[in-house]
């Protein structure tokens, strides 16, 4: 009998990897801001990583399929994850902050697909409800927007340096490391034949191909809000205690989406989820681009949880349906790789288009939207007629 349940270590797991997360989108930038990166410079430096995950986060699920041991990945992710931030606090430059970042990315991107192919294996034993532990992921978001912004805002401890926006990303990850200690290994099912060796593309439905380009589309319509929204919001006079309310706002949000997100799920499906969080998007990152008042942004932000949430339900559950037995790590490693090509693409795209438009450039974010909505009616339509010919 496990000292600590499934569900709360698994949910501890999520809190450790996504307070990091919650500190490192909306203050990062800032950070390297004051280590003399400019925009172009901000851009590439957010794109190496996602750029390094496109070749480390299949291989990173594989891995975990292969071995049978999600525990013991997750364990080596996280701690090598607060070892390659610890780098990054001491780097003397530009250089060699770069080349922790693209080490970074080896461990800290493919963690969140091994521990969703991890949690949607327990669920499919009964032992939990797969929202209601991934809310407390995004609680632990919201939780570094606060600490973060309230800690550099000298709300507490008065002032301090601007480094510690690296030590509560590496203190988060070690906190991960020794939570995914108390997981339970879970023996995976046995593993489909087909298709080449370690998994790839073939053997994949077509609807789930599409719905993954989709999902991809959707989430890559962030980029410009990650790369610049804080930097914006800063040069606007926003202190950094009200930019980490805005962030947590979304979060906020979707919290309660995931709380009731096994209901969602079950009475829209993957596909209609996807629709949702692309053609909100296209509303959202619309109205940005006119760089609206606070006021309408404390109404924008809580959109988060359609155009990210959904969009993050809809592919779990889109993997969780179709991906073929004994693949459930690696193919959610595939969903996540396909949207780091996209929000690689985006992110170094953003530098350039923020250089020469400013908050327009948030219209490139409303288009990557609309496709993705789009991909997402025909991946609906798919499934329709898959399974009418059933």
């Amino acid at each position: 009998m496990p000292l600590i349940a499934p569900r709360h270590a698994i949910a501890s797991v999520y809190a450790g990897l996504f307070f990091g997360i919650g500190v490192f989108m909306p203050f990062f930038p800032i950070w390297l801001e004051g280590r003399g990166f400019d925009a172009a410079m901000i851009a590439l430096a957010l794109a190496v990583p996602q750029t390094v995950r496109l070749l480390t986060m299949p291989l990173g699920g594989v891995l975990a399929d292969r071995s049978g041991r999600p525990r013991a990945t997750l364990i080596g992710y996280a701690l090598a994850t607060a070892l390659c931030f610890a780098g990054i606090a001491i780097a003397p430059n530009a250089t060699f902050i770069l080349i922790g970042l693209g080490l970074t990315a080896i461990f800290w991107q493919p963690s969140l697909p091994v521990l969703d192919a991890y949690a949607v294996a327990r669920r499919r034993e009964g032992i939990l409800d797969y929202g209601r532990v991934r809310l407390w992921g995004s609680m632990a978001f919201i939780g570094g927007n606060l600490v973060a912004g309230a800690l550099l805002g000298g709300v507490v401890f008065g002032q301090v340096p601007r480094d510690a926006v690296i030590w509560l990303i590496v203190g988060a990850s070690v906190a991960a490391a020794l939570a995914a200690a108390t997981l339970e290994e879970v023996k995976a099912p046995p593993r489909q034949e087909e298709g080449p060796p370690g998994g790839g593309l073939a053997g994949l439905a077509p609807v789930l191909l599409v719905g993954m380009a989709a999902a991809a589309l959707a989430q890559g319509s962030h980029a410009v809000l990650y790369a610049f929204a804080s930097i914006h919001w800063h040069a606007r006079g926003l202190s950094d205690t009200v930019i980490g309310l805005l962030w947590s706002l979304g979060v906020i949000a979707e919290v309660v989406l995931f709380h009731f997100g096994t209901r969602v799920t079950r009475r829209l499906g993957a596909e209609r989820l996807l629709l949702l969080g692309g053609a909100t998007g296209v509303l959202r990152f619309g109205a940005m681009a006119f760089d609206p008042p606070t006021a309408l942004l404390l109404l924008l932000q809580p959109l988060h949880a359609v155009t990210f949430g959904c969009t993050y339900l809809g592919t779990v559950e889109l993997v969780a349906r179709h991906a073929p037995p004994g693949r459930g790590a690696s193919v959610q490693a595939m969903a996540a790789w396909a949207t780091a090509i996209a929000m690689a693409g985006a992110t170094l795209a953003s530098g350039p288009l923020w250089q020469a438009f400013g908050t327009r450039a948030f219209l490139a974010s409303a288009a990557f939207g609309a496709l993705g909505a789009l991909l997402a009616l025909v991946a609906g339509r798919m499934r329709d007629d898959r399974t009418g010919a059933g």
